[in-house]
């Protein structure tokens, strides 16, 4: 259009009586203009390639968004795209008419981020329902389908999603009739919580299962290991509780473990004050806090909690309180088959109190 009207002027000059003087005329003073209105017109340009580029982004996050179906991101997706929109095009729309190119291979090249980001998104949020989809089988004691569930991404460097398949390992060991195989699943759920604790030493459940499959573990290997390793299980179940004061089931497996220490026979303390100058101690009363603290972080929430908030109390000679407690585990709605274990355990306690 430029070069059109640059013709159409020399046109004019040519067919006029004083050709020199109007060409002169002309050209000084009609430059200027025709830079001007080509500078106007790569600004158009340069304003059009930032707008469409935006327009394009969007719409091809909109067509990713339809084809998975997740309606969620939309607000992500919209804000991401502003964000990288305002990062690769607002500054890189150059001034110079040689350079207007440029912003089309910005556009293009900005293919492969937008997959790659779309990817990463993606994989994040299948994750995210896989934990959650696990949560809902746990709850459901539905271990074996859980632990199936869950196996296939034993490789994955992720401390949720193996602490969770150390979970779901272990119950389904509890379910096993086999010594054998009970053994062996137990062991693999040991190595499944060692892995998250070595991808994640901050995780609070790691800690929590830790401390469940280490004991576990070295009650295979005798009396003198579990009692060794029973020092480091009591670290990993205080980690816990200080990583989360707000779990509860912490708590509980803290008393559990001091009510289990004060409760070792007489022969188990001499063999460990013969193998250990420090071996482990604790009390009733310590037990007792834990079990309490535990209640108090979520009421209800454990009857195996209320039975052994009796029989702490019994230990302590407080009948009443004891009587109170094991009531309420008799009392639990049964739910699992450690509900169904405390029920019998409190009828059995209380009716040996009456």
């Amino acid at each position: 259009m430029i070069n059109c009207e640059r013709l159409f002027l020399t046109y004019l000059i040519k067919i006029s009586k004083n050709g020199q003087s109007k060409s002169f005329f002309i050209k000084s003073s009609l430059v200027p203009i025709l830079v001007a209105m080509e500078l106007d017109y790569l600004s158009i340009l340069n304003c059009l390639i930032r707008f469409s580029s935006f327009i394009f982004f969007l719409l091809w996050k909109a067509f990713v968004m339809v084809l998975s179906f997740s309606g969620r991101k939309i607000y992500g997706i919209v804000y991401h795209a502003f964000v990288v929109y305002r990062k690769r095009f607002l500054n890189v729309v150059p001034k110079k008419p040689a350079l207007v190119s440029r912003n089309i291979g910005w556009m293009l090249g900005l293919l492969p981020a937008v997959s790659a980001s779309v990817k990463v998104d993606e994989e994040r949020e299948n994750k995210t329902n896989l934990i959650s989809e696990a949560d809902v089988l746990y709850n459901e004691h539905s271990y074996t389908k859980l632990r199936s569930l869950l196996l296939p991404y034993k490789a994955e460097d992720n401390a949720e999603i193996l602490w969770r398949l150390a979970r779901a390992t272990y119950e389904v060991a509890k379910l096993s009739s086999s010594p054998i195989e009970q053994k062996e699943l137990d062991f693999e759920a040991y190595g499944y919580v060692e892995g998250a604790l070595l991808i994640d030493p901050e995780n609070f459940a790691a800690h929590k299962w830790m401390f469940i499959l280490l004991d576990k573990k070295a009650s295979y290997e005798g009396l003198k290991e579990r009692i060794s390793q029973s020092f480091v299980v009591k670290k990993h179940i205080e980690r816990a509780c200080e990583l989360n004061p707000k779990d509860a089931t912490s708590f509980h497996l803290l008393g559990y473990w001091c009510f289990s220490v004060a409760e070792l026979p007489w022969l188990q303390r001499q063999i460990a004050s013969t193998l250990f100058a420090t071996p482990p101690v604790s009390s009733y009363e310590e037990a007792l806090q834990y079990f309490l603290r535990a209640e108090e972080v979520e009421p209800n929430f454990y009857s195996t909690n209320l039975l052994m908030l009796g029989k702490t109390y019994l230990r302590l000679n407080n009948k009443e309180k004891a009587i109170a407690y094991l009531t309420r585990a008799r009392d639990y709605a049964i739910a699992s088959s450690e509900d169904l274990e405390a029920k019998h355990e409190a009828v059995k306690l209380l009716n040996s109190i009456r």
